[in-house]
């Protein structure tokens, strides 16, 4: 049984970051003893820890406050947060209880600190420097180009990246052209590829769905206007005649909500929106839906770069995918034919055509739907995934 110690920091919850998880349960798996240290981000996310905290094989502890549990603490951390950013001291503005988390570090005495999302890059730093410990990156997205070209966001970020990368060497990336860029920005990585699949647990039997209205699904933490389900809706007005249900998963504003209700204009079209929900759940959700919906626009260098997770949970489900046109979509489809067709979000005529051939020919679309759902199966999932993630790890503590 392996003794060694990981520990995992983050400033945000496990129940926002699926992929966080299947690092701590993969590694627990592996016989690691994993230690998840995190901080408060959502008041929805508080529920969803209650229910994973139940069958976690890892510890868990939140440090930083929290608004109902330790209030003090949390406002006096956000209140540092604010301060630091109106002084341009971008460290203490994403990570304030930086030396919070040092000291339950230096308790636990871990063999390899992982840190997930920006916050973390700071903890990293610091126990590499200060305590000589190895340390391990997860770069879920391709942080420095999450904003929009020119926000102020991406500059913070890219300051965070280049004053604390350095004294980190190792990164995993969630698709290989977030890789790549951090590998050009900073030489010196070494990036391993983990993509966003999920458990082959996961898995149910196919279901079959050869009548009734064409049915789609998105699903993301938050439902918004910029997420190319604008360009999509727009897309189905040449499909009037066409019956078609789409469910979107995700947090919600009214506003949001009745503009995209706006955007229907047949009534044989409808839209079932729904909240966040846990994967098991999910998945059941989407193992009822024929088409799967992965629509970035690409508006951002992060969104250019990424895998989401939606292209490796959809397969899993038995969903045939409609990915929008961006480099890391094609590259993907390119490798994974059977899987989805990429359109171009800007000409709605590639949808309608799409569309219309798959809802003519059901019995096309099942077969689509079994072979995706085949490949999610034998390969395309965590447990096949994950091995890159074991091999990095024991790759690192064994230098």
């Amino acid at each position: 049984m392996n003794n060694q110690r990981i520990a995992i920091v983050s400033t945000k919850q496990p129940g926002t970051n699926p992929r966080m998880r299947k690092n701590a349960d993969a590694l627990s798996a592996a016989g690691y003893t994993v230690h998840v240290l995190y901080g408060f981000s959502a008041r929805w996310a508080d529920e969803t820890d209650h229910t994973l905290f139940k069958n976690t094989t890892w510890r868990h502890q939140r440090l930083g406050g929290h608004p109902s549990h330790s209030p003090i603490s949390y406002f006096l951390y956000r209140l540092l947060s604010r301060f630091a950013a109106v002084m341009g001291w971008t460290e203490l503005e994403y990570c304030p209880a930086k030396n919070a988390y040092i000291r339950q570090l230096r308790q636990i005495k871990p063999n390899l600190v992982i840190g997930h999302n920006p916050s973390a890059l700071p903890i990293l730093s610091r126990w590499s420097q200060k305590q000589n410990g190895k340390v391990l990156f997860d770069a879920e997205d391709f942080h420095s180009g999450e904003g929009q070209e020119g926000a102020r966001s991406n500059a913070k970020v890219a300051e965070l990246e280049a004053k604390h990368l350095q004294q980190i060497p190792h990164i995993t990336a969630a698709s290989p052209m977030i890789g790549k860029a951090y590998v050009e920005t900073h030489p010196h990585l070494e990036a391993t590829t983990l993509n966003n699949a999920f458990d082959r647990r996961l898995q149910s039997d196919f279901k079959p769905i050869p009548e009734g209205p064409l049915t789609l699904v998105w699903f993301s933490q938050v439902i918004g206007l910029d997420r190319g389900l604008k360009e999509f809706l727009t897309a189905l007005h040449a499909l009037a005649a066409v019956p078609i249900r789409i469910t979107l998963i995700g947090l919600c504003a009214i506003e949001v909500k009745d503009g995209l209700q706006s955007m229907i204009r047949s009534s044989l079209h409808t839209i079932e929106f729904k909240e966040p929900v846990l994967e098991p759940i999910l998945v059941d959700i989407l193992s009822k839906q024929m088409i799967g919906l992965a629509l970035e626009t690409g508006g951002t260098i992060n969104r250019k770069l990424c895998l989401t997770n939606k292209l490796f949970l959809y397969p899993l489900a038995g969903c045939y995918t409609l990915a929008s046109d961006t480099p890391a979509q094609r590259d993907f489809f390119q490798s994974n034919t059977d899987l989805g067709t990429v359109l171009d979000l800007d000409s709605p005529s590639q949808w309608v055509q799409t569309i219309t051939a798959l809802n003519e020919d059901r019995d096309k679309l099942e077969e689509k739907r079994k072979k995706a759902w085949e490949i999610g199966h034998a390969s395309l999932n965590w447990e096949v995934e994950s091995k890159s993630l074991i091999e990095a790890v024991e790759s690192i503590l064994d230098s």
